[in-house]
C-alpha cells in the first residue's frame, strides 16, 4: 500500500513498526483474542498516540487501521479504542516521561507469575536481559482513570511491570525496545515456571551479579534494534505484510 498523503513519513514508520509488533506477537502466541493492546506516540503530535481498533484480533491490525487517540480518549480519525486500553496507555503518555511505546499483554507465563506472591525471581539470564521489574496490584478491570496515577507511581523509572493477577506492561523509547522487553519477560517467566515444576530448590543469582549484569546489558547499544531487523525479515519470510499496508 502507498502511504496515505495525510500521514507523515515519521508517523507511517511508527505505524508500520507498531503493526509489525502486533503481527509478531500473534505469531509467537502472545495474543488474547481482542483484549490486549500495544500503543505508540505519534511523532511530532504531542498528546496523540496510536492504538489498535476495538474488536480487532492482532493479525487484523495493519499500519493504516491503527486508531489515533488524543490524551483525553477521543479518536481523532473516526475509530474507536477499548476503554480499558485507554486507561492503561494514557497513563503512560500523560506522565512526565519520554516513553514512545507501551505494550500491555496477557501472555501465558507472565500471567502465571503475576499470581505468585514473590513474582519474578532472578534465577536465569533472561531476567537480567531487560532490567528490574516493577509491580502494580490488581484493582479490577482498568476502567477507573484514578488508577493511572497509582500505576505510574508503582512504575517509577522501570521499563517493565508485572500487573499482579493480570499480565504485563512494557515500555520503550522505540517499538523495538518495548517488544524486546515483553519477549524476554515472557521467556524469563516461562523459565521460572519450568524450573518450579521440577520441585527442586531454585538457585537464585546473587544481587551483585544481577546488578553488574544489568549494567553491562545497558551498554549494548540501542535496545532491540538488532533483533528488530531480524524480526522484520521473519515476517517477510512468512509472507506477512500487514505492517506495510
Amino acid at each position: 500500500m502507498i502511504k496515505p498523503r495525510h500521514i507523515s513519513d515519521a508517523e507511517w514508520q511508527r505505524r508500520s513498526d507498531l503493526a509489525a509488533a502486533y503481527q509478531l506477537f500473534e505469531l509467537f502466541g502472545f495474543s488474547d483474542l481482542v483484549w490486549t493492546h500495544l500503543s505508540a506516540r505519534v511523532p511530532d503530535e504531542p498528546g496523540h498516540f496510536l492504538l489498535n481498533r476495538e474488536g480487532l484480533m492482532f493479525d487484523e491490525v495493519t499500519a493504516s487501521n491503527l486508531v489515533k487517540i488524543d490524551i483525553d480518549g477521543q479518536a481523532v480519525d473516526g475509530g474507536r479504542a477499548n476503554p480499558a486500553a485507554f486507561t492503561i496507555h494514557s497513563a503512560i503518555y500523560r506522565a512526565d516521561n519520554a516513553f514512545e511505546c507501551a505494550m500491555h499483554l496477557h501472555s501465558r507465563a507472565v500471567n502465571a507469575v503475576s499470581t505468585l506472591e514473590d513474582g519474578l525471581l532472578a534465577i536465569h539470564q533472561f531476567s537480567l536481559e531487560v532490567g528490574e521489574v516493577a509491580y502494580h496490584d490488581y484493582e479490577g478491570f482498568a476502567l477507573d482513570h484514578a488508577e493511572r496515577e497509582r500505576l505510574i507511581d508503582d512504575l517509577g523509572d522501570h521499563r517493565l511491570m508485572i500487573l499482579r493477577n493480570h499480565g504485563m506492561l512494557t515500555l520503550g523509547d522505540t517499538v523495538a525496545e518495548a517488544f524486546k522487553n515483553a519477549y524476554y519477560l515472557e521467556k524469563a517467566c516461562q523459565t521460572q515456571l519450568d524450573a518450579m515444576a521440577t520441585g527442586a530448590r531454585l538457585r537464585v543469582i546473587p544481587d551483585d551479579t544481577c546488578r553488574r549484569s544489568r549494567q553491562l546489558a545497558a551498554t549494548w547499544g540501542e535496545p532491540g534494534a538488532l533483533e528488530w531487523q531480524a524480526l522484520l525479515r521473519l515476517l517477510e519470510r512468512r509472507g506477512i505484510d500487514a505492517h506495510q499496508r
